[in-house]
């Protein structure tokens, strides 16, 4: 009893300082007079100063500037809400766009306005300083808008006091929101809060479940760039009143679209750059009253939903950067959309026309970077409001609708990348554009046309690779509007044009790819405002004063390499009133000397002086042309000898291409920086070991260091550039011992070449683990092993080359594992040791060699060769040697549908196996000095693609088939040193061969050997069958010249030089390859 009388008196206690805590409160609360509160807002003038930067809105205005607390009642002062008209307190307070600068506390004396229902301070400047906690005694706020302010730090807890609150905007400030703070302020604003913008703000965690349970009420939810993480409360979709959701930027969010049900208010749509997945569902047609749906770079797949017509008030639908496909649903009845953006995906274009025309308030239709496949619909021209025409790398076709002409409000017209083809129409009535990319399609040839001079307003002009030819017009002076100028990779003729100094707002000129000549005009300099000039790859064979280009203080790109002209560079520059550079490329100028003007340049990134006659040594002075910011620097096909000062490591520190082959570099491997990623030196007299340093490039994606005289073993240290290595090529060196067992998995190796060095021993086992490999070329050097039947499991290798080496035993075929060479086209194990049948099993497994490709290309590693910044990469080519019609040639490209075999120059014996015709699509067939036996297969007469057969060197019997008179494109036969009979066959290729072809078979008769047959009768050809793919693989025209090219250069080099290499070389023969 005594225990609860004790605690009913402090309990009483408790209540009556609580009550008089209270009353003291109140009581200081209502003697802020309103005299008192107006002091307050003076006292907070005076402590925050005005700055003009501090605002961005251009309706900004210093509201607090006209305040005087002796001239008028602050209720009537800019900005200040009072109850009443005068002498109320004050309820609102907006500051917003004020030009407020300086930091914010608690003690200011705008916390003790305890009335105010409304503070906006948006668009002002104070200073990183974080939200004073003094805002918790604002216990009235209902609206609060602090966006754009400069705040930054923590949230304060204190916010979440601010139980009334309706309205909270803290958008564009440097703040952090714990997500204990922001589920206290969902939980204590529940049946209050109605906005909540708080786009820009580190919440960095999930959404709180409390969002979707407690803010029944809430009407806009904007968290844009929130860092939000997680899988979003599906329950949200479902809050009664939300008409705003926008998560826009929130990558780590991820979620999908619900199943909708007819009563939701959403208007806008928002998810944007997300993580959410899955498909629209077709429930999106019962979100009657959406105005945006915005989807774009998300996750999500699959087709459109037809519902989606059901959107009538919809006016943007963004849905690009997904993964959608098929057709694009029919969207009449869309008549208040403005602005369709569906590009990046993978629609096709099968019912444009259903619905393309029928949108009446269209202003911007973006379909572009999807596989549309189809003609440019010509109810397009019934889109009569559009301005903005997107519809570029498409692979559409057909002409440009005439229709198109309708659309006289077009400012931006963009059908560039497609296959576009015939007559360009006339778009002169098009006088509003802007911008007209016509760039890459087929057009049937045409001028520069007139019309074009008419198109005033145009500010971007390109159309490049459209088949134009002739003269550049005057009309196109023009267009004083230009900031764009591109033209190139046509046909255009005539002098580079003199444009006038009216088109002084051009800031590109791109001519390259064209056939025009000298001299460039000094008119040029008219152009102060051109920052890229690009002329290379013409006829421009004049000499040529650099002065031109120097002359314009605001270029950043210049090329003029590729030309034939001479340019004249002098020692006068004055420093101060150069342009600075960018890309530089200079090559093919008949330069003799550095530039001097490049001492001036700290800012180039990429630098070209390839293909020049300079000489001797690299000067000093060029290390510290810019040391910080160079990434390419090409100095190949010089004379240079080296450097004239010697450093340990290259001093351009950010370098990702150093080029300096075929030079006369001599000395040990320079150093280059870290950040390489494409190094070349091949073609000099660089000596000395492979430096371990080069281990250190760890982004390095190409090696060339072949063809100098390096010596020393390969380093295994070169394992620690497993993830970055595309290309390793070691060849034409004196590199001697064993190849490092180095390769891991992960390799991304797509080409190693080791051939023409001293390497001996086994072939390493890991590089079964590069399984990326393309090609593998250990061809002239001294290992010895069993054939690598194991990289048969390697399904991209195409080349294997190990020709010229101490290989032995049979090619053993493992029917238990995946060693089958899918994708092998060549393959050269010439000059080795190999015996056995041949590889009967092997043949029948070498699909790739009897498939058809339609198109030719060489075969090439995607390399960041030739700049990074103005021009895409280019690529590696890969090459090789092989004995090609007896002769030995260097193939400096590879074309993908070359096919070969060589297994010539081993020990191979018994009958060539009927097998070998299911190799239908060889270009090249060397069975050479062999151990052969048997008759020659007929079948071999439907491998019709052959261009090459050599069967010399056996001991073959029998006749020379008849059927091979079906070998239309056969250009070389070798079957001396045989043991065949008979007539030889007459006709066709046959009729080219020379004596040589046949010699050491004594039975032979018949022409061009000089024994007659016994029977007089002429051998007939055998009837050809039809055949579909009787054609050769290799396209008409171009590439048989490179092929003659190759036969002529091989045999020359064969007799100018084979027998002083022979002589030279005899000692290193006999040591790789005596028995």
């Amino acid at each position: 009893m005594a225990k609860l009388l004790h605690l009913f008196m402090l309990t009483l206690m408790l209540y009556a300082l609580q009550s008089t805590l209270a009353t003291k409160f109140s009581s200081s609360s209502r003697s802020l007079s309103h005299e008192d509160e107006c002091s307050m807002l003076f006292q907070f003038k005076k402590n925050i100063p005005i700055n003009p930067d501090a605002s961005f809105d251009l309706r900004a205005y210093p509201k607090t500037a006209s305040w005087n607390l002796n001239e008028s009642d602050c209720c009537l002062w800019d900005g200040v809400e009072c109850i009443g008209k005068n002498s109320g307190h004050v309820i609102g307070l907006d500051l917003s766009s004020s030009f407020l600068s300086g930091p914010i506390n608690s003690n200011n004396s705008l916390f003790s306005l305890i009335h105010l229902q409304t503070l906006k301070l948006s668009d002002n400047d104070f200073q990183l300083s974080q939200i004073p906690s003094g805002i918790s005694r604002l216990l009235n706020l209902q609206t609060l808008n602090l966006s754009d302010s400069i705040f930054s730090g923590q949230v304060p807890n204190e916010i979440s006091h601010l139980s009334r609150l309706i309205s909270l905007d803290l958008t564009g400030n440097l703040l952090k929101l714990q997500s204990r703070i922001f589920r206290n302020l969902v939980q204590n604003t529940t049946y209050t809060l109605r906005e909540l913008f708080l786009s820009g703000v580190n919440i960095d965690s999930e959404i709180p479940d409390i969002l979707v349970n407690r803010t029944s009420s809430l009407l806009s939810l904007v968290m844009r760039d929130c860092n939000l993480t997680g899988e979003f409360p599906q329950g949200i979709f479902y809050l009664p009143m939300l008409q705003l959701l926008d998560l826009h930027g929130n990558h780590d969010l991820s979620g999908f679209l619900p199943k909708f049900h007819g009563k939701t208010q959403l208007k806008h749509l928002i998810l944007s750059r997300t993580n959410f997945h899955g498909m629209i569902p077709f429930s999106i047609g019962n979100l009657i009253h959406l105005n945006e749906l915005h989807l774009s770079g998300c996750n999500f797949s699959g087709t459109l939903p037809g519902s989606l017509r059901n959107l009538t008030q919809l006016t943007s639908l963004r849905l690009n950067d997904n993964r959608f496909w098929g057709r694009i649903p029919s969207l009449v009845g869309l008549s208040k959309l403005s602005s369709l953006i569906l590009s990046s995906n993978e629609f096709d274009g099968r019912n444009l026309s259903d619905w393309i025309g029928k949108l009446p308030n269209l202003l911007y239709l973006d379909l572009r970077l999807n596989n549309l496949s189809c003609e440019i619909p010509a109810s397009i021209g019934n889109q009569t409001q559009l301005k903005e025409l997107y519809l570029n790398y498409n692979n559409m076709f057909g002409q440009i609708p005439s229709s198109l002409m309708n659309l006289t409000q077009l400012t931006d017209l963009i059908l560039g990348f497609n296959k576009l083809m015939g007559r360009v129409p006339s778009l002169e009535r098009l006088s509003n554009l802007k911008q007209l990319f016509l760039s890459f399609n087929n057009f049937d040839r045409w001028n520069v046309p007139d019309w074009i001079g008419k198109l005033n307003k145009l500010a971007y002009l390109h159309l490049d690779s459209v088949n134009l030819f002739g003269e550049i017009p005057s009309s196109i002076f023009n267009l004083t509007q230009v900031v764009e100028l591109s033209l190139s990779s046509n046909q255009i003729e005539g002098s580079v044009p003199p444009f006038p100094s009216t088109m002084t707002k051009l800031t590109q000129i791109v001519l390259q790819e064209n056939q025009l000549k000298g001299p460039i005009p000094r008119s040029l300099l008219n152009l102060q405002n051109l920052e890229t000039i690009l002329l290379n790859d013409n006829n421009i064979n004049t000499t040529v004063e650099v002065d031109i280009f120097l002359g314009l203080k605001n270029l950043k790109v210049l090329e003029i390499g590729g030309n034939r002209m001479k340019l004249l560079v002098g020692k006068n520059q004055n420093s101060d009133k150069l342009p600075k550079f960018e890309f530089l490329g200079l090559e093919n100028c008949s330069l003799k000397l550095f530039p001097h003007f490049l001492r001036f340049q700290d800012q180039l990134q990429d630098l070209y002086l390839n293909d020049n006659e300079i000489e001797g040594l690299i000067p000093e002075w060029m290390g510290n042309v810019s040391k910080e910011t160079l990434q390419t620097l090409s100095l190949s096909k010089n004379s240079l000898r080296g450097f004239e000062k010697s450093w340990p490591v290259l001093p351009w520190v950010g370098l990702r291409l150093l080029d300096l082959s075929h030079n006369m570099l001599q000395g040990s491997i320079p150093v280059s920086s870290l950040t390489t990623m494409n190094y070349l030196v091949s073609n000099n007299k660089l000596s000395g070991k492979i430096p371990p340093s080069i281990c250190d490039l760890q982004s390095l994606q190409l090696l060339d260091l072949s063809f100098n005289n390096i010596s020393g073993s390969i380093p295994p240290c070169l394992e620690k550039l497993n993830n970055s290595l595309l290309v390793l090529n070691l060849r034409g060196n004196s590199l001697h011992g064993t190849i490092p067992d180095v390769f891991n998995n992960g390799s991304k190796l797509l080409m190693i070449n080791l051939s023409e060095n001293r390497l001996k021993g086994p072939l390493p086992q890991s590089l079964e683990n590069c399984t990326s490999l393309q090609i593998i070329d250990f061809g002239n050097n001294c290992m010895e092993d069993t054939f690598p039947f194991w990289l048969g499991a390697l399904s991209e290798l195409q080349v294997l080359i190990l020709r010229f080496n101490k290989f032995h035993g049979g090619l053993t075929f493992s029917s238990k594992t995946n060693s089958t060479f899918p994708k092998l086209r060549i393959i050269d194990l010439s000059f080795n040791s190999f015996c056995g049948d041949l590889p009967h099993q092997y043949f029948k497994k070498w699909s790739a060699m009897k498939e058809t490709k339609p198109n030719s290309v060489y075969m090439q590693a995607r390399v960041d060769i030739f700049g990074t910044m103005y021009f895409e990469p280019r690529n590696y080519s890969f090459s090789m040697i092989l004995t090609n019609k007896g002769v030995k040639t260097e193939y400096e490209k590879i074309l993908t549908i070359f096919k070969a075999v060589d297994l010539s120059s081993n020990k191979f014996h018994g009958k060539i196996p009927e097998t070998i015709k299911i190799l239908s699509r060889l270009q090249l067939l060397n069975l050479s000095n062999n151990e052969l036996s048997g008759s020659i297969p007929s079948s071999i007469g439907n491998m019709t693609s052959l261009e090459s057969l050599d069967l010399s060197g056996n001991k073959l019997s029998g006749n020379i088939p008849q059927e091979f008179l079906l070998l239309n494109f056969l250009a070389f036969l070798n079957v001396s040193s045989n043991k065949l009979t008979g007539p030889i066959p007459q006709g066709g290729q046959f009729n080219t061969f020379l004596n040589m072809s046949y010699m050491g078979n004594l039975a032979l008769c018949g022409d061009p050997v000089s024994k007659n047959c016994g029977d007089p009768r002429t051998s007939k050809p055998p009837k050809v069958l039809p055949d579909k793919a009787t054609g050769s693989d290799f396209p008409s025209g171009i590439d048989w010249s490179f092929i003659l090219a190759g036969l002529g250069s091989g045999l020359l080099i064969g007799m100018f030089f084979g027998d002083h290499l022979t002589t030279c070389c005899y000692k290193w023969f006999i040591k790789c390859f005596r028995k």
